[in-house]
């Protein structure tokens, strides 16, 4: 991991972080665009987690991943009485489903 052994308050002024949070943001709106068209949001997926596969990141990371969103797009979102448990409930639902898909490929590439 890039991060590993670094100073918290250099993590967070980091460009390579910044960098994979536009990336992450950036794949979170393909996702969401495919959501009605699985057979594009699956492939989509798939390969993403193979990617990490090849990148080497860590899976039991993966899982991290929607609940930092959530956390990160909640604060605005109620600023502007956005936000429900239903909503909530979709983000959580649609990120375990993309953590599934990228495991999964990552394991399959791991047995190849």
């Amino acid at each position: 991991m890039p991060f590993k052994g670094v100073d918290l308050e250099e993590i967070k002024h980091s460009k390579q972080l910044r960098a994979h949070a536009l990336r992450v943001m950036g794949f979170v709106n393909k996702a969401v665009a495919r959501l009605d068209r699985p057979d594009k949001l699956i492939p989509l997926v798939q390969e993403c987690g193979k990617s990490h596969f090849y990148y080497g990141a860590n899976i039991k990371y993966i899982d991290y991943v929607g609940p930092q969103f959530i956390n990160s797009i909640r604060p605005s979102m109620e600023e502007e009485n956005q936000w429900s448990p239903e909503l909530e409930e979709a983000w959580v639902l649609l990120f375990q489903h993309i953590a599934y898909l990228m495991k999964t490929s990552m394991r399959n590439e791991m047995h190849q």
